[in-house]
């Protein structure tokens, strides 16, 4: 996995202009998909960048 294909919570809320609760939501509704490894979740900058289009 190459680190920087993803973003970290953090890197995502910045992007979509969002709190952490909306990502948290976004998740479980399967409306952004993410990796989680160990404590962390991970999320594609191409999933980040279709969903800013939607």
């Amino acid at each position: 996995m190459n680190k920087k294909e993803y973003c970290t919570n953090k890197e995502t809320e910045k992007a979509l202009k969002i709190s952490s609760c909306d990502l948290m939501h976004l998740r479980v509704k399967g409306a952004l998909s993410f990796t989680k490894k160990g404590n962390a979740f991970l999320y594609k900058k191409d999933d980040i960048e279709k969903l800013k289009q939607s």
